[in-house]
Order: structure tokens, then C-alpha cells, then sequence
């Protein structure tokens, strides 16, 4: 599924709206400025799993030529 996702981020048929939404969640989820805390336990880390996790599924929707 990520690599997918990695895919559908590099293909050209990809609009650019995609890209940039998959850039800043990725940019969120390394950022050390979050909605919750790293330091407050399981829900500081959770918050930045839920939106990987959500970016993955959303960007596996989507379909990129040459690819089975």
C-alpha cells in the first residue's frame, strides 16, 4: 500500500491537488509541531499514525498506469 502510494505521488497523470495534499500530510507527520503532543502519551503518536494511515488508503483510490 505505500508503495503505491509512493507511486500514484510520482506519477505524472497524478493532478496536482493529490500531491500537495500527500506532501503536507507527510510534511505533518514529521513536523515537530502537532495538533496533540508527542509527549502526551499514545494520543501523541496516534494522531500522526491516523494520518498516515488515512493518506495511504486515500492515496490507494486512486490509479496509476503500470501498475497491476
Amino acid at each position: 500500500m505505500v508503495r503505491h502510494a509512493v507511486a500514484v505521488f510520482l506519477a505524472r497523470e497524478t493532478p496536482l491537488y493529490v500531491k500537495l495534499i500527500l506532501g503536507a500530510g507527510l510534511l505533518y507527520a514529521v513536523s515537530p509541531y502537532d495538533l496533540i503532543p508527542e509527549w502526551i502519551p499514545v494520543f501523541g503518536v496516534l494522531d500522526d499514525l491516523a494520518l498516515a494511515a488515512l493518506l495511504v488508503a486515500w492515496a490507494n483510490g486512486f490509479q496509476v498506469s503500470g501498475e497491476r
